[in-house]
């Protein structure tokens, strides 16, 4: 059973995809310690999205090999519902930010801390108010980074989720009569529902059907 990223996983058996497919965004990763707190009273929890204002103009500009102009970005603080995964009085930030995948012509060997500068001043506007003067630890992961990690086109949320790429219609997770595959790559597709499915999946390959668990229906 190999769960690699699906088109990694192919090359290790000498079987790449040969089928076109279309890749999803990736994004800016920022994981960050901080000696700053923003609870709920001031509008932020353990997960908070926020929202630009050119929602649809956001859409064209990734597809289209832009960054975004009015981000739309995720930011996740563990710390808020378990302090001890920090030093006493820290925090811990995980903020994304979607970007283009390395289909865009945007160098990210240089791009890199202009970016973080970007991202850093666009929290501290919407009411993450010095965020950066306070983090103390930092680290960053560009779609550059998740190509070094075998991560097609530098993207960690694998083939797009469009309709032919999607359910039934993803990459099959078996190859010759004895190495299966899993993971967001493979049938049915992108996200932890559809992940552990494909474990499900995955594991009736190698042991049998379960007659509790209908799951082969996706195959």
């Amino acid at each position: 059973m190999l769960n690699p990223d699906l088109p990694a996983a192919r090359r290790l058996v000498g079987a790449p995809v040969r089928r076109p497919m279309r890749w999803s965004p990736s994004c800016f990763l920022l994981l960050g310690g901080s000696s700053r707190s923003y609870g709920e009273g001031e509008g932020f929890a353990h997960h908070t999205i926020s929202f630009g204002d050119a929602w649809k103009e956001v859409f064209d500009e990734l597809l289209g090999g832009r960054l975004m102009s009015d981000p739309s970005f995720l930011v996740t603080s563990p710390t808020a519902s378990d302090p001890s995964l920090a030093p006493a009085g820290k925090s811990s930030y995980y903020v994304l930010f979607p970007t283009p995948n390395l289909d865009a012509p945007i160098s990210w060997a240089t791009e890199r801390d202009r970016y973080l500068d970007h991202v850093l001043a666009t929290l501290d506007a919407r009411g993450w108010s010095g965020f950066g003067d306070a983090l103390e630890v930092t680290s960053t992961t560009t779609p550059l980074d998740w190509a070094d990690r075998g991560m097609e086109r530098g993207t960690p949320f694998a083939a797009a989720h469009t309709f032919a790429q999607t359910g039934p219609f993803r990459p099959r997770n078996i190859w010759g009569d004895n190495v299966v595959f899993t993971g967001s790559g493979t049938v049915p597709g992108v996200g932890v529902p559809m992940v552990l499915v494909s474990g499900r999946l995955a594991a009736e390959r190698v042991l049998g059907p379960d007659p509790a668990y209908r799951s082969r229906a996706w195959l």
